[in-house]
């Protein structure tokens, strides 16, 4: 008779170790993109636990984008309590418009900057509205310093000894 257990699968192989994680703490905050960008390996908000990985959560300059960004911030520190995670995250605020942040956005960022590496914020990016491959296009001048900043916080966290990001 043959056993009913159900058996299970191998994990996919890691993929080579990236200098970071990227995870979208909500849709169409920018991640994919930013991930491809830097470059790093995105992850799911449930794969937070990517050890001595520097993680960077990302999402949209709104009131909305920062509700996601403050539970992915409290669900970060209790990766690092449980030991999944060494450092804080770093969250990437993604713009939404050429306007001034909202007062909510602000406000809510100052709650939780103390519980992040840092925060790094990225221009609105017109042009990437109306394409199928926002890095197919020239990156604007106002994201180099953003990205340089985004790299430079990256670099502060990242391990001494590679370390393969968890599947």
């Amino acid at each position: 008779m043959a056993s009913t257990r159900a058996t299970v699968p191998e994990p996919p192989p890691h993929p080579p170790s990236q200098p970071a994680a990227v995870v979208s703490c909500h849709g169409g905050c920018g991640a994919t993109t930013l991930a491809r960008l830097l470059p790093a390996r995105e992850v799911q908000r449930d794969g937070l636990g990517v050890g001595n990985v520097p993680l960077v959560l990302v999402a949209r300059g709104t009131a909305y984008g920062l509700l996601w960004a403050t539970k992915g911030v409290a669900m970060a520190h209790q990766y690092i309590e449980r030991g999944w995670l060494t450092t804080p995250p770093v969250l990437a605020l993604v713009a939404d418009s050429t306007l001034r942040e909202p007062a909510t956005v602000r406000a809510r960022v100052r709650l939780i900057e103390d519980r992040l590496q840092a925060v790094v914020r990225l221009p609105y990016v017109p042009d990437w509205r109306d394409t199928d491959d926002p890095l197919s296009l020239p990156a604007p001048k106002s994201l180099a310093g953003p990205v340089q900043q985004l790299r430079a916080a990256i670099a502060t966290n990242a391990p001494t000894v590679p370390m393969e990001v968890p599947v």
